[in-house]
């Protein structure tokens, strides 16, 4: 037959002592750092009224943030980003040499590290042209911006 035990019992002859005159309440000061900033909010309204259509001259000029791009990562709808540029390469999924498998790992996401390991050539990095929707904000950007990631082969 089993038997069960029980934890002692403890008393505390008084409170334990606590320093109120520098020691800060760090719990209730994140709660309240949470309450300014919900990081657990996510605006998942589309940023665009209209479809983005790749490679057009203007694409150039737009920003979208990695919080976009996260949003688009299915096999409908995929877009990467390779070296601080946003492409959308759903079209392309199925006529990739190497599978769409391999591409839908990274969608919605940084495939910058992915795709220079691959061993692309430059004909291949001269056609992500017509895939391309913008480039990402200069504070998310890691290759190009002031003091980024210096890589000589980076297409302009």
């Amino acid at each position: 037959m089993a038997t069960v035990q029980s934890p002692p019992e403890i008393n505390l002859t008084s409170a334990l002592p606590v320093k109120q005159e520098n020691d800060l309440d760090l719990v209730a000061l994140t709660m309240a750092a949470l309450r300014l900033v919900n990081p657990w909010s996510v605006d998942t309204s589309n940023k665009w009224s209209q479809r983005i259509e790749p490679g057009t001259p203007e694409a150039k000029d737009r920003v979208i943030t990695l919080a976009e791009v996260s949003l688009h990562d299915t096999p409908k709808d995929c877009w990467v980003v390779i070296y601080d540029r946003v492409y959308d390469i759903t079209d392309f999924l199925d006529e990739h040499p190497g599978g769409d498998e391999i591409m839908l790992e990274y969608a919605g996401r940084d495939a910058s590290t992915a795709f220079r390991s691959s061993g692309h050539s430059r004909i291949a990095t001269k056609a992500l042209d017509r895939f391309l929707l913008g480039e990402l904000p200069i504070h998310e950007r890691m290759y190009r911006r002031p003091g980024g990631i210096r890589l000589s082969d980076i297409p302009e």
